[in-house]
C-alpha cells in the first residue's frame, strides 16, 4: 500500500506544477509572486528548490498570507507527504495540513490513506475532492467504478461522463464501465457507442466473453443496437 500512497501523491503534485525533479532546474523559474510579496518570494524559492521542510518552519500561524503564499505552502505539505520514508500517519496529517492551505489535490492523498481501512471514508474523501471540480480525472473514474460496483448505475454514469470531460480523451476502460451503466439503464444506444469504443482497442475481449453469463446482459446480441457487432453474431440467437 504504501507504493500505491506515494506514487499517488507524486503524481499529484505533477499535476500542480512540479517536475519529475522537483521545481529545481538550471534556469530559475519566472516568479508568480507579487512584485512587493517578499515571504510569497521565500516560500516559492525554497518549494521551487524542495526545500519542504525549510518552508513549513518559516510559516508564521498568526500571519496572514496572501493567496500565493498560501498556494506553495499546501505545495510545501504535499511534497512532505510523498516522501518515501513516511508512515501512514504522517502522511495524513501532512495532508491535512496542506488542505488547511487550501491543497484540495490532499484529498486523493487522504484517499489512498485510507481506502484499505475504510473504503466508505476514503471515497467520501474524493467526493469532497470533485465538489471543488478539480482538472483531474481520476477521482472521477474511481467514484464512477464504486457506484458501478454497488449497481448504482445512474451516479456511476454522471461520474464516468464527468471524467471524460475533464480529461477530453477517451479511456477505453471508461468506456467499458459507462457501456455497463448505460444497457443496465436501458440507454442501449449510449451504450452500443460506448461498447465500440471500449472494445476497438482490443482490451476487452475476455471481458465480452464473460457477458454471456452475467444475467443482467442476457439477450444483448438480440437488440439492435448490438447487432451490428460481431462479439455478438453467435449469441443472437439465444434468449
Amino acid at each position: 500500500m504504501k507504493k500505491s500512497i506515494s506514487s499517488t501523491l507524486f503524481v499529484i503534485l505533477i499535476l500542480i506544477g512540479f517536475t519529475a525533479s522537483g521545481f529545481a532546474s538550471d534556469s530559475p523559474q519566472p516568479s508568480v509572486c507579487h512584485d512587493k510579496d517578499a515571504v510569497c518570494k521565500e516560500f516559492e524559492t525554497l518549494v521551487q528548490n524542495e526545500q519542504y521542510t525549510a518552508a513549513i518552519s518559516k510559516i508564521d500561524p498568526k500571519a496572514a498570507y496572501s493567496e500565493t503564499t498560501r498556494q506553495y505552502i499546501g505545495k510545501a505539505y504535499l511534497g512532505l507527504a510523498a516522501a518515501e520514508n513516511n508512515t501512514p500517519e504522517q502522511e495524513e496529517q501532512y495532508c491535512r495540513k496542506a488542505l488547511e492551505y487550501g491543497a484540495v489535490q490532499a484529498y486523493m492523498g487522504l484517499y489512498f490513506v485510507t481506502v484499505q481501512k475504510d473504503p466508505e471514508a476514503a471515497l467520501g474523501y474524493l467526493r469532497q475532492y470533485v465538489a471543488t471540480k478539480p482538472r483531474d480525472s481520476v477521482p472521477y473514474v474511481i467514484l464512477g467504478e464504486a457506484e458501478l460496483a454497488k449497481n448504482h448505475y445512474r451516479e456511476a454514469d454522471a461520474f464516468l461522463r464527468a471524467s471524460k470531460k475533464v480529461a477530453r480523451a477517451n479511456s477505453p476502460r471508461v468506456d467499458w464501465m459507462l457501456f455497463k451503466a448505460n444497457y443496465l439503464l436501458g440507454n442501449y444506444e449510449d451504450a452500443a457507442r460506448m461498447f465500440e469504443s471500449a472494445t476497438a482497442s482490443g482490451q476487452f475481449d475476455g471481458q465480452v466473453k464473460e457477458l454471456a453469463s452475467d444475467v443482467r446482459f442476457s439477450g444483448i446480441g438480440n437488440r439492435t443496437e448490438f447487432k451490428k457487432f460481431p462479439q455478438f453474431t453467435n449469441t443472437a440467437a439465444r434468449p
